[in-house]
């Protein structure tokens, strides 16, 4: 019964393990010798514009009339 095989059955687990183990991906993860440096120059302009309403005013002035 085991005669019509060509290779012996130890043949196709090797066969097996062989083809598992090549196709297996490996990842790998370098880091940079040098830091990361980065550079930069930022202006921050602020302008800055508060607008009220007639009557807000007017409720403001009633509370504090020194700020007319």
């Amino acid at each position: 019964m085991i005669k019509h095989f060509k290779f012996q059955p130890h043949f196709f687990i090797f066969a097996a393990i062989f083809t598992l183990t090549a196709c297996t991906p490996t990842i790998q993860l370098d880091t940079p010798k040098e830091g990361i440096t980065i550079n930069m120059n930022v202006v921050v302009d602020h302008n800055i514009k508060v607008e009220m309403d007639e009557k807000s005013q007017k409720a403001v002035s009633e509370v504090d009339p020194a700020k007319k």
